[in-house]
């Protein structure tokens, strides 16, 4: 473990467990980041409209070969926050719809999903967690006693913020 904590700038007296909205970057990244910043600051439009442009084509390929997808099927954006916001304001949900969720979701995307859903007359859906959890089976379960058939897209977490809990997507969406 104390490896894992020599990849991070934090001081030694830290134990620092949120690496979501306010974490910290690996010595390595945070090297990347400042080459970067060095070189946006030696010639701005440069990187900007050359070498920036560029990075961001180099690290979609490098996803989408990582991740299995068409690099055209990825697009980079600021943070979660923004990606829940642009697909749940894009999705167009109707009166009578269901959005399911967990209870054990971002604040910022529950707010987010029940603005949308209050807007187009629709319902968020915060399905009830047992916590602890007793097994990948009995939260698969308990979280499918929400679905309806008037569910249209389910939303969530495969780690999240509040527990930091893997939740077992893969079963959810088999």
């Amino acid at each position: 473990m104390q490896h894992l904590k020599q990849q991070f700038l934090l001081r030694d007296d830290v134990t620092f467990l949120n690496f979501g909205s306010f974490g910290a970057c690996p010595r390595p990244v945070f090297e990347r980041y400042q080459q970067f910043q060095l070189e946006l600051e030696q010639e701005p439009v440069d990187f900007i409209v050359k070498n920036g442009l560029k990075y961001l084509q180099q690290s979609r390929e490098a996803l989408g070969k990582y991740v299995g997808c068409d690099q055209d099927d990825l697009v980079f954006v600021t943070n979660p926050s923004y990606a829940v916001n642009m697909v749940a304001r894009a999705i167009g949900l109707k009166a009578g719809d269901e959005v399911l969720s967990t209870d054990i979701e971002y604040g910022a995307c529950d707010k987010t999903w029940n603005y949308i859903c209050d807007k187009a007359g629709a319902k968020y859906i915060r399905q009830k967690i047992q916590l602890p959890l007793q097994s990948k089976e009995q939260f698969v379960e308990d979280f499918f006693k929400g679905l309806t058939t008037k569910t249209k897209l389910i939303f969530i977490s495969h780690i999240t913020s509040t527990t930091g809990l893997r939740l077992p997507v893969e079963e959810i969406c088999a």
